[in-house]
């Protein structure tokens, strides 16, 4: 396996480097259709495509570009599809491999899992999840447990055995922190329990114990003895908190045997029973579910993203496909390779034993995926085994980040790290304060800007404990504010000039994203702007009006959503809806054939209207009709927060065509009502999310895990004080040998699962103690620790300019834990100092500290400003409008007849041929004789005529030659022509509507024009006559446009019967 492994740090230029490598390996003569190149995501595989195409025009092979599309760069699914598709008969599935969307998973998932969870199983599951403290404070989902699980041994491709496996195994890793067995029954203990209840309060309230504390207890025990006694048992957190029962000083004899004795519950039969069952059950679920959906998949064709890597891991088994692969693939690049799961890890190492060359970039100090299966150590494993980093390998320079900021993280991670060696950890800044020949600035740091890190520490007011959540979040707010007020200076990327720094140029970035919501609603307060795609957009007022339109349009009789258009749109206040609604009922009591309530009120006539256009319409359709035609927008905006609104209004549309799209995708049928579902269901599960409100004006506020992978000018850490999250509690993948076998990356693990029983009464009790004395915890104490150093790492990365450290009376325990390799209560920035502990480049760094002391409570602040909405016309609804062009079908004829002129005798011809043919015939003859030319040329023009209309049996050509003169004689003699035009365009607008047409014959006389319209009629002289005031309105026409574009006052309108050789002169008014 010939394997290159970049080392690129954040900022320090990993996509240039892919780029120059990718360049140089094409311009060495490399064929792109042999190369695979795989990145995190789509946008990524977009920018790096584009990167080299343009490097490899801009260095002169234009031929190597024009061939890159022959490359495979994409996500690791768009190449697992291409392969699935490529090989489909050997990986047994179908070349038109239908992927099941990731939003569809989880419903088709669930509709496997209802097959399986038979009534007995989810009333002993909902019993044991009472049993061990689940639901002690929220509903818990078990069903989740479920889905975990089977996502976790999908991902890992995990066999049944495996799983069967890791169900024993769970229980009997964790049956060795609980005391063995008592030989005594279960319902000994309850009984012994209840004596021992009512023994202990008869002694606490015959006592002289009068405190608050003691008074607690006795009430707690009542309690509790009551629900023994109706249930006949306790739940195992009551047990605990029994155990840890704590008393006034007069009263702790007359508890002491009732905490002992419920100490020894973990002895209690019915508690390894309970734990073992509930391991054993979710397990027995979520395998049979995994069957389950298999099956679902199997029976219609599908696969989802998993299968999807499963079956390419296993393609790549094949010896035929190897041998295929091992022809073509020249290069195998993987970016962001820190970030691949253990079955993506093991599909690019078999892609790499194939591939002539293999180049992985990545950085593990960024490895802050676990959540989604990332393996830290699998990653390390394959360093190691390949020989480690080679120095011309590690990308060296920081290219993103201030000097200070660059020497601080370094700092930070070379200790934090120190497991790797310092020059794949430390990065040497290319901004530099003062410039050099080496730095990326040509001109020193320009002196508005401040110190690149900012310790921010927090105080509140007068004496007392600091007030809780959210003050600190406020207190971060309102600093903000001020502070961006005042005038901070940030460097615009490729710029030497700086400027003020906005609001969008600072991102808080927050451990959960309950955390950010609590940010983002004190920012509002503080009257910053947020991007935010927070839940909850059903809830606001725009999306309550325009779904109120689609109910009512749904149902007439829907009341409520009749009132909800009256108060948002019609503006009514709610006292007069509630009177209105009164009298309408009474009314309506009455007289039962009574109109619809508030029928004549303008919104709800037009929705009336509307109902029966859009009765076939898609939902999508619908609402847009509905916005559009009661200008739901205009009411919309004008109640503030324009920008926000109109996402809001934009996000509710794309989930109309969310919805649709998910309709096709499943082949179920789409409508208004399933629309409202689907949306009810997107708010149960809090993803109705509302529009982010991105923009130079609105603060960014997201997780840190989200901020990978971007950056900012200001960069705020908040909830540095954290606790470390090292619960061994849920799932993990636990490896049986220290050593990973790259030959199996996949193998060697099993998946195991336990499950805290005492909810929030878990610390203190003696399971707590024996755990935190084991290897396990003190393996998870140490991941804990790892992940948390590289998310911190993944956070002070991002910022380009400035760095803050929020703190308060309560320490920064996260930051101290990373910088203290573990201990927490060594503070590391210093409030009452600038000086920092860290040191590098031989100098110790200074951070700029500002000490606030904030009120202990927040007034609302003033609204964030925002410009003025642009207000066009208000739609004026329906309108007449003539057609745009006019249509002569229409026209009503009032001419006259002027005169008759003969200039020749009609044809005799035979009634069996077409007077049509005839008529083109001559008038074509007629323009072309126009032109002077000889009699043979004249002649030879006829013949030819008539054949191309097969009549030169049936005409003499010198009949047509005779008419012609007899026209041009007649023209001549009774207008005197200065100019005589053929086949005249004419295109005007007469009263807004296009008149646009050809005149046959257009004379311009000394006076004026004559204008003539061939017809080939042909008859009694009666009926040529009725045919010429039929055209006499469109001759009137010509006229009008004729006398507008040439300025003529006397316009003569003639019908020309050729046929009969009759002028026909009418008049038509104007």
């Amino acid at each position: 396996m010939n394997l290159k492994i970049i080392s690129a740090g954040a900022g320090s230029g990993k996509t240039y480097r892919l780029t120059r490598e990718l360049v140089k390996l094409l311009g060495e003569g490399m064929s792109a259709s042999g190369i695979i190149a795989t990145t995190f995501t789509k946008k990524a595989a977009a920018e790096l495509q584009e990167r080299v195409r343009v490097s490899l025009l801009e260095e002169g092979f234009s031929a190597q570009a024009d061939e890159l599309t022959n490359a495979l760069i994409g996500t690791v699914h768009s190449l697992g599809v291409k392969l699935l598709r490529r090989f489909a008969f050997e990986a047994g599935v179908s070349p038109e491999v239908s992927i099941i969307a990731e939003e569809d998973e989880h419903l088709m998932f669930n509709q496997s899992l209802a097959t399986v969870l038979t009534s007995h199983r989810v009333e002993m599951m909902d019993e044991l999840s009472g049993k061990l403290g689940l639901n002690k404070r929220d509903f818990f989902d078990w069903r989740k447990r479920v889905h975990q699980i089977t996502a976790l041994a999908r991902a890992n491709d995990f066999s049944i055995e495996v799983l069967e496996r890791s169900k024993n195994r769970s229980f009997e890793t964790y049956e060795k922190f609980l005391n063995p067995v008592s030989d005594k029954e279960a319902p000994w203990f309850n009984t012994k329990l209840a004596e021992m209840l009512e023994t202990t309060l008869s002694a606490l309230e015959a006592n002289e114990d009068s405190t608050k504390k003691t008074a607690g207890v006795v009430d707690d025990l009542k309690l509790m003895a009551r629900e023994l006694g109706l249930r006949g048992f306790l739940y195992w957190h009551q047990w605990a908190k029994i155990s840890k029962t704590d008393v006034g000083a007069k009263s702790r004899e007359d508890v002491a045997p009732l905490r002992e004795f419920a100490e020894t519950h973990d002895a209690h039969p019915d508690f390894h029973k309970d734990i073992k069952a509930y391991i054993d059950l979710l397990f027995t679920i979520a395998i049979e579910a995994m069957s389950e959906y298999s099956a679902y998949k199997n029976k219609r064709g599908l696969i989802d993203y998993t299968d999807m890597e499963a079956s390419v891991n296993k393609l790549l088994d094949n010896e035929q496909v190897k041998a295929v692969l091992k022809k073509e693939l020249s290069l195998l690049m993987v970016d962001e390779f820190q970030d691949t799961s253990p079955i993506q890890l093991s599909i690019f190492i078999k892609l790499a034993r194939l591939a002539e060359i293999s180049i992985w970039v990545g950085d593990p100090k960024q490895s802050i995926y676990g959540f989604r299966g990332a393996e830290p150590r699998l990653m390390e494993a394959i360093v190691n085994q390949s020989g480690g980093v080679k120095p011309e390998d590690i990308q060296k320079f920081s290219w993103r980040s201030r000097e200070d900021a660059v020497f601080a993280s370094n700092a930070i991670f070379t200790k934090a790290f120190a497991n790797m060696p310092a020059e794949q950890v430390a990065l040497i800044p290319k901004r530099r304060i003062k410039a050099t020949p080496e730095s990326a600035n040509n001109q020193d740091e320009p002196i508005e800007m401040g110190n690149a890190l900012i310790h921010w520490h927090f105080k509140a007011e007068g004496d007392g404990r600091q007030p809780g959540k959210p003050w600190m979040e406020h207190c971060l707010a309102r600093s903000l504010s001020e502070w961006l007020d005042k005038g901070v200076y940030i460097l615009p990327k490729g710029s030497d000039q700086c400027r003020k720094a906005v609001p969008g140029d600072v991102a808080i970035l927050c451990r959960s994203n309950a955390g950010c919501q609590v940010m983002a609603e004190a920012l509002s307060d503080a009257g910053l702007r947020v991007a935010i795609a927070r839940s909850g957009l059903l809830n606001t007022a725009e999306a309550k009006l325009i779904l109120a339109c689609l109910k009512y349009l749904l149902n007439p009789k829907d009341s409520l959503s009749v009132a909800e258009i009256l108060l948002l749109a019609a503006n009514v206040p709610v006292e007069e809806i509630i009177e209105n609604r009164l009298d309408w009922l009474e009314k309506k009591q009455q007289d039962t054939h009574f109109n619809h309530w508030v029928a004549d009120q303008d919104y709800i006539k037009k929705l009336d209207e509307l109902r029966l256009e859009t009765s076939e319409l898609s939902s999508a359709e619908i609402l847009n009709y509905v916005l559009e035609e009661l200008d739901l927008r205009r009411i919309i905006i004008s109640w503030g927060q324009g920008g926000q609104r109109m996402e809001n209004v934009e996000t509710l549309r794309k989930f109309a065509l969310d919805y649709e799209e998910a309709c096709n995708r499943l082949h179920s049928a789409a409508s208004l009502g399933g629309f409202y579902l689907w949306l009810d269901n997107l708010e149960r599960n809090s993803k109705d999310l509302q529009g982010a409100g991105t923009g130079p004006d609105a603060v960014n506020v997201l997780t840190y895990h989200k901020s990978k992978g971007l950056e900012w000018p200001i960069v705020i850490c908040h909830n540095l004080d954290d606790s470390l999250r090292s619960d061994v509690w849920g799932l993990d993948i636990i490896p049986e040998n220290e050593s990973v076998d790259l030959q199996d990356v996949l193998g060697n693990r099993w998946l195991r699962f336990w499950e805290n029983p005492y909810g929030d009464q878990f610390r203190n009790t003696a399971l707590d103690k024996r755990i935190n004395e084991s290897e396990a915890k003190a393996q998870k104490l140490q991941q804990a620790l790892q992940e948390e150093a590289r998310l911190l790492y993944v956070a002070i990365t991002r910022a380009r300019d400035y760095i803050i450290f929020p703190s308060n009376a309560y320490p920064t325990k996260w930051l101290n834990r990373v910088w203290h390799n573990g201990r927490e209560d060594y503070p590391v920035l210093d409030p009452e100092s600038n000086e920092s502990p860290w040191e590098w480049d031989n100098r110790f760094l200074n951070v700029d500290t500002t000490i606030f002391e904030m009120p202990r409570t927040f007034e609302p602040g003033s609204t964030a400003q925002e410009n003025d909405p642009v207000y066009f016309d208000k739609n004026k609804g329906k309108e007449p409008f003539l057609p745009y062009k006019v249509d002569l079908n229409e026209l009503e004829s009032k001419g006259s007849v002027l005169a008759i002129h003969h200039y020749e005798k009609p044809f005799l011809n035979d009634e069996a041929l077409s007077t049509q043919d005839i008529g083109q015939v001559v008038s074509a003859f007629f323009v072309g004789d126009l032109n002077p030319m000889e009699d043979p040329e004249r002649l030879e023009m006829a013949e030819r005529l008539l054949d191309n209309f097969d009549l030169a049996a049936d005409m003499e050509p010198s009949s047509i030659m005779e008419r012609s003169a007899a026209f041009q004689k007649y023209l001549e003699q009774k207008f005197a022509p200065v100019q005589l035009l053929a086949h005249y365009p004419i295109r005007h607008f007469i009263h807004k509507q296009l008149y646009a047409t050809e005149i046959d014959f257009v004379v311009e006389t000394e006076d004026g024009f004559v204008v003539i319209k061939n017809d080939f009629l042909s008859g009694e002289e009666k009926l040529l006559k009725k045919r010429a005031l039929a055209l006499s309105a469109e001759l009137g026409l010509c006229k009008e446009a004729l006398k507008s574009l040439k300025g003529a006052v006397r316009i003569r309108t003639l019908v020309h019967f050729i046929l009969d050789g009759i002028l026909v002169e009418v008049d038509h008014p104007v």
